[in-house]
């Protein structure tokens, strides 16, 4: 399956349901009240980023260039181009960039940058003060995933600070059994079957989940001279994942 090709069709079918899995922001079911709170949940998040890092890893951060990995429909590329001169914000699906246009338009926001993604960013030009990247690696195969890491740490400025988020395990799941699961849903048909049990239609795009392997995601850090860093852990509705603050040397 091509994730790439299922959030081409989630970005055009129902973007913000695709960013926040709520029934609330399925698209037949999205009022102007609950676009605002889906926005709102952006401001709050990106807040409560910017204190985490002014307290465990600079007291007066300065964001000149920011990036948002996976911006969607700029639910949290807003907030952040309103802390910084300049954000960057990337994402695969051309409907998501579109709307993300929309909403910036809507809301005068005018220092922002939108660019089509790609393994090696190789649409995104510079480096930043601040990359940033919530639940998003987890629909992206690990080791596409990995190759984008590794890409996004190579474009922080010396001294710049990274947070990104990823999933690990499936809660009361093995890894072994994780495992299996995995390659049961690449068998063909068994994700349109699962479609039709949850009432959706037989071709409707599929989130992709992936769980990343924490050693890895550390060895590659350390080995890029980084000799601390801040963690938190997080779970949606069952998937552990831990949110990495960073600065790079």
């Amino acid at each position: 399956m091509s994730t790439d090709s299922e959030w081409q069709k989630l970005g055009k079918e129902n973007p913000y349901f695709a960013v926040v899995t709520e029934d609330k922001y399925q698209k037949d079911a999205l009022t102007s009240s609950r676009r605002e709170e889906f926005f709102e949940s952006g401001q709050e998040f990106v807040s409560n980023v910017v204190q985490t890092i002014r307290t465990r890893l600079d007291p007066s951060p300065k964001f000149a260039r920011a990036l948002d990995f996976g911006c969607g429909v700029g639910r949290l590329l807003i907030p952040f181009a309103r802390i910084s001169d300049e954000a960057v914000g990337v994402d695969v699906s051309e409907g998501m960039l579109a709307e993300a246009r929309k909403n910036c338009e809507d809301r005068s926001v005018t220092n922002v940058s939108l660019v089509k993604s790609d393994d090696e960013l190789s649409l995104v030009s510079g480096k930043f003060d601040l990359i940033h990247s919530y639940i998003v690696f987890q629909h992206i195969p690990v080791h596409r995933g990995e190759r984008i890491f590794l890409q996004l740490l190579e474009r922080l400025v010396p001294g710049g600070i990274g947070v990104f988020h990823f999933t690990y395990a499936k809660a009361g799941l093995s890894a072994r059994r994780e495992r299996i699961v995995a390659r049961v849903k690449t068998v063909p048909f068994v994700t349109n079957v699962q479609n039709m049990r949850r009432g959706r239609g037989f071709s409707s795009p599929v989130m992709q989940m992936n769980s990343y392997n924490l050693n890895d995601i550390f060895r590659f850090v350390q080995e890029r001279g980084v000799s601390s860093l801040h963690a938190e852990f997080t779970n949606h509705e069952g998937a552990l994942g831990v949110i990495v603050y960073l600065v790079k040397p």
